[in-house]
């Protein structure tokens, strides 16, 4: 058992780096495409529907699954609960298992969406990731872990993806 979660631990290493999140902090782009390394869009909530404080993160979640699925994402689960973390939404995209992390936030009182990500929540999302890939035997080198993050001011949702995120 020891060496499949050393193997899973590699995997997690050959997941690409997003470099430098904090320099991507507070730029905002009309654009799909950042020259960064993140996709960026803008959506009018007004359009998508209500939101009050007990459905941001819902809400959130749910904007996301839109967005990868117009993407050309497979959505195979969403909200997978253990004991030890969550993932928010599990997806595959050319023969790849993509674990995406959705953090949503309507203030930057406690940080903003993208600051969000802790060093913390990240070594939870990876403890997940190896328990989904060894309880689904999903292949060495075939998965991903992507993280989005929507920040929400007044009637306008944010969305920023981030591919292949660094988990350790």
């Amino acid at each position: 058992m020891y060496h499949k979660f050393a193997i899973l631990a590699n995997l997690v290493h050959n997941v690409s780096i997003v470099s430098k999140l904090s320099n991507l902090l507070n730029k905002k782009s009309s654009q799909n495409f950042s020259p960064n390394g993140y996709i960026c869009e803008q959506y009018q909530i007004s359009e998508l529907g209500d939101l009050n404080n007990d459905s941001v993160g819902k809400f959130g979640e749910s904007l996301a699954k839109k967005y990868l699925e117009n993407s050309g994402y497979k959505i195979i689960e969403t909200n997978t609960h253990k004991r030890f973390g969550e993932i928010d939404i599990v997806a595959q995209s050319n023969g790849k298992t993509i674990f995406c992390e959705v953090k949503t936030r309507t203030s930057d009182r406690f940080g903003s969406a993208v600051e969000s990500l802790t060093h913390t929540k990240k070594k939870r999302i990876l403890r997940m990731i190896r328990y989904y890939c060894l309880k689904n035997r999903i292949p060495d080198g075939n998965i991903r872990a992507d993280f989005v993050a929507i920040q929400i001011d007044g009637d306008i949702a944010e969305l920023k993806h981030f591919k292949g995120i660094e988990l350790m």
